[in-house]
Parts: structure tokens; sequence; C-alpha cells
């Protein structure tokens, strides 16, 4: 059941993204005509301050999560329906604290954008409280995801956000091409993102109509003080990861100027939307290691995770070759626009940091299901001082580069090494030199085969296209031949090929 529950959240999460994809693209494309790179960077900009704000949520809903593996497994419906009953309580308290800081910000914007950059742009505060707001509005429905997800039918959640974003695109679409108005773009987008709440809301009511009863009925004392103590831990996780990924783009912002950070966000698109899709293939086996870890000894747990980090590095691997050797290429085609591509040492320091942050995923994950971030919850701290005072620093010395690299030094100096040393002692109890002499293979290997991936694809600049379309197949062909070549008699790479041929035998008898 578990192999067969991850199977089908991950065909819905590949279905849906392949879609998203393709219309993120074409409004993106369409949105770069109409509006230009000043509003590109404006929308970059606020969403990440609301990200910065979503702090207050304070990691509340990861470790609910994991309080509801056990009673789903054990199917205690009434302390599923207490901890739901919880985390809306909990949900409405972070809705007020976003609203309430959100609009204390309103008048420290003009200080976030350059003042050149923001002459062209009309409605600012408007713009801003819209951002604000569909923030503020998620957290009243979004919750009821949760005991989906528990249950290993990410599949209905997916299915209901993919149908809304698919209409909210094309809409948008028609919006840029008609009235070439950000405000209404952005209406939309509010409107798609609360539809897709309720109606997932409605949807979880209708499976579990236990949630319904007795909606004052919180868990017993001890298990609360208990869900307290995650929660502080995961609220520092959460400061860290928020800080991380969201201080660049502010920091960009301020010091660069925001139609560079228009230009970034190109390559930012491209790069969420990989990694939304490789994330996808372990958010959908999350619930099932979950199950795996309250019902299996910690043997059969370290055989799934050694499986699921050569999986993790294959697909992450494949795409940092990809990134180095068709980000330029592939931009200059979709813009037509020269002045829209970084320099290659730029976008070196951006596919490092992907990588890095790729190859953290599996771990992350187990730390996530066995409950351990209580153990290295003073690690985001020092991650987020070190990417802030080195970004900082380096910004004013190197310019856009120095941001790049000070968020691979704060990876490097806390991450790196604190993830997985936590996981290796506290989970499965294992030597975590074990993952450093992993990691190092596989990093070698990728530095190794994408250089001389990188080098024959370069033999072919025809440009446009043609470009693109050619070193996307040597991409292919030559890493994936030489990977299953070096990798083939290992236990990892074998045990994915019976995965997957148990999951085809199964479908073909079903």
């Amino acid at each position: 059941m578990r192999t067969k529950n991850s199977f089908i959240n991950f065909l819905a999460n590949e279905g849906s993204i392949i879609v998203n994809i393709i219309l993120s693209f074409i409004t993106r494309t369409v949105f770069i005509y109409t509006l230009g790179k000043a509003y590109l960077g404006v929308n970059g900009l606020f969403a990440n301050v609301l990200s910065v704000l979503s702090l207050a949520e304070l990691g509340i809903g990861t470790a609910m999560i994991y309080h509801m593996y056990a009673p789903v497994a054990n199917n205690d419906f009434v302390l599923q329906r207490k901890l739901m009953n919880l985390y809306r309580r909990l949900y409405k308290i972070v809705a007020a604290v976003v609203a309430v800081l959100g609009l204390i910000l309103v008048p420290f914007l003009p200080y976030l954008i350059k003042e050149k950059d923001a002459a062209g742009i009309e409605n600012l505060t408007l713009i801003y409280i819209l951002y604000l707001f569909n923030t503020v509005a998620s957290y009243f429905f979004s919750y009821k995801r949760s005991i989906i997800n528990a249950h290993q039918k990410m599949y209905v959640v997916t299915i209901i956000d993919t149908i809304c974003t698919s209409i909210q695109f094309i809409v948008q679409i028609v919006i840029l091409l008609v009235f070439k108005n950000f405000i209404l773009y952005l209406c939309i987008q509010i409107a798609a993102a609360i539809l897709s709440n309720v109606f997932v809301s409605i949807r979880a009511d209708k499976m579990y109509p236990f949630l319904k009863e007795n909606k004052k009925d919180l868990p017993d004392e001890p298990l609360k003080k208990d869900i307290y103590k995650n929660i502080g831990a995961m609220s520092l996780h959460r400061f860290g990861d928020i800080f991380v990924n969201n201080t660049d783009n502010l920091i960009m912002s301020a010091f660069v100027g925001i139609i560079i950070e228009g230009v970034y966000s190109n390559y930012l698109l491209i790069q969420t939307s990989v990694y939304t899709a490789l994330n996808s293939v372990f958010l959908a086996v999350t619930a099932s290691v979950g199950d795996l870890s309250v019902k299996e000894d910690k043997e059969k747990l370290y055989d799934v995770y050694k499986m699921l980090y050569f999986l993790c590095f294959w697909l992450f691997s494949f795409s940092s070759v990809c990134f180095i050797t068709l980000y330029n290429p592939f931009i200059s085609f979709w813009t037509q626009k020269p002045d829209y591509t970084f320099e290659m040492p730029i976008v070196l320091l951006i596919v490092i940091n992907f990588y890095f942050a790729g190859m953290r995923r599996v771990t992350l994950t187990f730390r996530d299901v066995l409950g351990l971030y209580w153990y290295d919850r003073y690690k985001p701290i020092f991650e987020a001082v070190i990417n802030l005072v080195a970004s900082l620093i380096l910004v004013q010395k190197i310019g856009i580069s120095g941001i790049f690299l000070g968020t691979l030094i704060s990876t490097l100096t806390t991450c790196f090494w604190i993830e997985p040393l936590v996981t290796y002692k506290y989970g499965f109890k294992r030597n975590v030199g074990e993952y450093f002499g992993r990691f190092a293979l596989y990093t070698a290997f990728t530095v190794a085969v994408g250089g001389l991936t990188y080098f024959l694809a370069t033999r072919f600049e025809p440009g446009g296209l043609l470009e693109v379309a050619i070193k996307l197949l040597i991409c292919i062909i030559v890493y994936n031949t030489i990977l299953i070549a070096v990798f083939c008699r290992t236990n990892e790479l074998q045990g994915l090929w019976k995965q997957a041929a148990k999951i085809l035998r199964r479908e073909h008898n079903a």
C-alpha cells in the first residue's frame, strides 16, 4: 500500500508540475513582453517579503503532520480530530500575526526598492496589500491539506491545485494581453489560491467526516506540550529557511537593483520549476516514509534512505549539469533578449547552490518524519546570520555574485554537516562518515561528468531552439550513459530498478 500510494502521489505531482511549468512559462513570457523587468522584479520582491513574514507560521505544519503519522497508522480518528482542531486554532493566530506585521511594513516599502527602479511602477502600496491579503487568507483553509497528505492521498490536493492554477494562468494570460494590468493579474492569482484552499477544505471534510465533530476538543496537555516543543524547534528551522532563501532577493533589490532582480527571477523560475518537479518525488513518499518509520526497524529504514539518496543524487546532479549547459542558451532563446542573461561565473554559483540544496532533500525528509528537528534547532540561527553577514559584505565588494557566494558559505558552514550528523546519529544510529563518503563520491562524479558534458555541448552552438535541443540531447545521453555504467552494480540502483519493476507489474495486473 505504501508503494502504491507513493506512486499515485508521484504521478499526480508530476502531471501537475508539467502542466504548471508549461503554463507558467507561457504566462511569464507574456509578462515579460507586456509589463517588463520592473514589474517582474516587484513580483519577486513582494513574494519574498511575504515569505519572510510567513516566519510567523513557525513550522506548525511540519510539526503537526509528524504527530499525525502514528494516529493515522493506528486509525485513531479521535486523536486526528483533536490534532486538526489544534492546528486550526494555531493557524488563525498565525493569520492575525502575519496581517499585523504586514501592515506595519507598509511605510518601509520605499526602502526596499531603489527610487529609479520604482519610477515606472504604479500603485506600489496596493500591490503589496494584495500580496499580503493572499498570504493571510491562505491560513484559514490550508491546514486541511495536512490530514489528506498524512493519509498518503496527496494526489487529491494536487488535482484540485492543478485545476485551479491552470484556470489562473489562462485567465492571467488573457488579462496581460488585453489589459496589461498588474493589479488584475494579482487579483486572479488571489482568487485562484482562495478557491483552491476552499475546495481542498470541502474535500477533506467529505473524506474525513470526523473533522466536523466536536471542534473544541483538543489533545491532552502532555501531547500539546510535546507538540509545542516540536513547533519551537521547527520555528528555528523555519527562521533559517526563510531568511536564507528570501533575504537574498531583498539584498539584491536594495544593493543591486530591482531590474537585476527581474533578470534573476527568470533563472529562479526555471530553477524553482525543476526543483519542484524533483522535490515532488520525495514529497510523494514522505507520508510512506513516516508510516515506515512507525512500523519497521532502523535497518529497513536506512536501506530505503540509501536508495532514495542515490535517486536524489541522480536527479539533482543531472539537473545541475543541464543548468550549467543550458541556462543561458535557453533564456536567450526564450526571452529573445541578450540582456536577460548572466555571465557564466554567476550562473555557476546559482547552480552550485541548487545542487547543495537538492542533495539535502532526502536527509531533511527523514529528519522531519523521524521528528529530529529538536537536535539541530540552533543550526538555522547560525545559518541565517552567516548568510546575511557574508552576503551584505560580499555584495558590496563583488556585486550580485557576492549574494550567491554568501548563501554557499552559510550552507557549507552549517547545513552541509549538521543535518546529516543529526539524522545519522539520532535517526539511524550510524556513523555520519558513511554519508560524507557517499556525498564525496557523488559530487566527484557530478564534477567530472558535468565537465565532460559541458565541453562536448559547447562544440555545438548554432543558436536558437536547435542549440537548446542539441545540448539537451548531449546532456541526456552522455550523463545518463556514464551514470548507469558506473553505478549499475550498486545496491541502490538495483533497488530502484526492482521498485520500478514492482510498480509496473502491479499496475499491469490491475
